[in-house]
Order: C-alpha cells, then structure tokens, then sequence
C-alpha cells in the first residue's frame, strides 16, 4: 500500500550549520505524514553543512546568497510542491507538525498560512515551554473560528500584539502560490524578513494555528540576535516600510508599527551607542523621545555623549537602572 505522502516542501536555509543541520533534517524526515521533498539551500557554507545534508538525502544547493532571506527565497524557487513549510537549521520539528498543519489546511481551503505553538530552549534549558501560554491575553482576545485540528484568523486584531512570535520561519507552512502574488522575502532585510513576508500574506488571506507545540526553537550564540546592530537596524526598516506602504499590510500591522516605532528606534540607536556609533545612534534616540518620552531613552542619549568606555559604562548602567526601576 502506497504511503501518503503530503503535497509540502520542506525548505532549510543553513548557513555553516553542521553542528545542527542533522537534528533539523532528521526531525523533517520523520513526520507522521511525510512531506514530499527536503531543499536544503547552504548558501556559501564552508563547513560539512552541504555534505551532511545530502549524505541524508536532501536536495542541496550550495550557492551563495546575500543572506537569509536570498536563501529562503533560493529555497521557494527550487520547491515543486504547492504548499512551503520553513525550518532554520537549528530548529527541530515534532512528528506530526505537517500531519497537522495539512488536517488544519483541508479544514479551511481559504487559508493561506498556518502556524503553531512552539517552545524555545538554550543550552541552559527550558526557555518557554509554549508560546500560547506566554501570549495568553493577546491572543485570547483574538477573534477566531475553531475546529477540532486548529483555530483561523479572519483579520489580525491589533490587541494581539504578539502575533509576530508565531510568524517566526519554522513555524510556517503557507501555499506557494500567495507567496509568488504577495511578493516573496525582502532581501534589504537582514532579519525581520518573515515578519514582512508574511505579513503581506495576511494583508489578503485569513491564518490557521495549530495549538500544539510542534517546533522547538534554539537559542544560541550564533543565531540572529536583536544584539546585532544590523539585525536591529533591520527591525527599524521593517517597521518603516509597514508605514511607508500601509496598503501592503493588514491595518492591525500598521497599528503595530506605528506603536513600536519609538520603541525599534530607542533599541537601534542604544545597539549603536553600545557598538561605538554614538552618532548615529544618537540620532536614532533623538528621534525616539521626540516621538515618546522615556527615561531608558534619555539614559541611552546620556550614555551617547559620554567619551568611549565612559559611554560603555553608562549604557550597562543604563539597563540596570531600567531594570530596577521597571522602566
């Protein structure tokens, strides 16, 4: 008897990945339901992460993109299938994510993209054990249709406010043809590009979310970090093209945007500061209180005047102060 074999490609953007890519590829190959292809794009790895993978029977492409989003988009363009599931090279999924995810998608025909719960981990353990239950209130007070596989969103609701947490890659199984109407990652972007994408998806089409945890994320030291100055700056980016092309987005996105912005531009200026760009950094904090007064903003300019290790000072200071004050 022919096993049935879901109509997914599952697409790995890895960039010297072989620490995890064994873990991550294996956790695709061993759905319940299995997907019907592995695309592992390596982009320009100089380590065994390309080897590995198609010891394992991926398809490999070893080229060089300009980052991860030329990668996942790499990625979609090899894919054959009509639906794209994404998973980063350090995460892993659970057995029955796609048979889930496929029973939530054949609940709903109109859905575009569907998510699920997740956890997060580090080498020093248990992170969070379920996102659903960090976001509780935002997501509870989210209008949605349930059904015994998963609940759908007609139209994001802007009170739930971390809905960008459940848009993360891994946990992403969207139809390939709205990803080629709405545009595929934005390449500008160094991080926040899932964001962007599938926010676009949602401008256009209700989402699915399976409310179980079927993916595991991991925390490391090399993954893309809200600590690196061109990941925050590309945060920033991200929310100025949300308010530059509203039309894109779903209007709760644009809500959202415009509420971070003080927020995105306080974090960017004071990564700056703390990397030694006072002045550029400083620019992005006067801008930041103009648009919402706040102490940690004022302390983060303080630190900005302040001559070399005298301003590295201030800023850890800073966060202690933040910290204690609850500011």
């Amino acid at each position: 008897m022919k096993r049935e074999i879901a109509p997914v490609s599952a697409v790995i953007a890895a960039y010297n990945a072989e620490k995890f890519i064994a873990q991550t590829i294996a956790s695709a190959q061993a759905q319940t339901l299995p997907v019907a292809e592995i695309i592992v794009v390596a982009d320009g790895s100089t380590d065994a992460t390309a080897q590995i993978a198609e010891a394992m029977g991926a398809r490999v492409f070893n080229t060089n993109c300009p980052g991860l989003s030329a990668a996942r988009n790499k990625c979609v363009r090899k894919s054959t299938q009509p639906w794209i599931a994404f998973l980063d090279s350090d995460d892993t999924w659970e057995p029955e994510k796609i048979e889930q995810q496929t029973q939530l998608a054949a609940d709903y025909p109109e859905v575009a993209l569907i998510t699920c719960d997740y956890n997060t981990f580090s080498e020093t353990g248990m992170l969070c054990d379920s996102a659903l239950k960090k976001y509780a209130d935002g997501y509870g007070t989210q209008r949605k249709r349930s059904s015994a596989h998963g609940a759908v969103i007609d139209r994001l609701d802007s009170n739930f406010d971390a809905a960008y947490y459940f848009l993360l890659a891994s946990n992403v199984m969207v139809r390939r043809d709205v990803l080629e109407q709405t545009g595929f990652f934005d390449e500008s972007l160094h991080s926040a590009d899932d964001f962007d994408c599938f926010m676009r998806v949602l401008a256009q089409h209700p989402f699915g979310v399976v409310e179980e945890v079927l993916v595991t994320k991991r925390q490391h030291p090399n993954s893309t970090s809200i600590r690196n100055p061109q990941a925050t700056l590309s945060c920033l980016a991200a929310t100025y093209k949300v308010l530059e092309h509203p039309e894109l987005y779903p209007a709760a996105t644009v809500k959202l945007c415009q509420q971070w912005l003080p927020g995105n531009m306080r974090h960017a200026g004071a990564r700056l500061v703390w990397n030694g760009e006072a002045k550029q950094g400083r620019d992005f904090l006067l801008q930041s209180v103009q648009l919402e007064f706040s102490w940690r903003t004022l302390l983060a300019l303080a630190a900005s005047i302040a001559p070399g290790s005298a301003s590295r000072g201030l800023m850890k200071a800073r966060y202690y102060v933040s910290a204690a004050l609850g500011l």
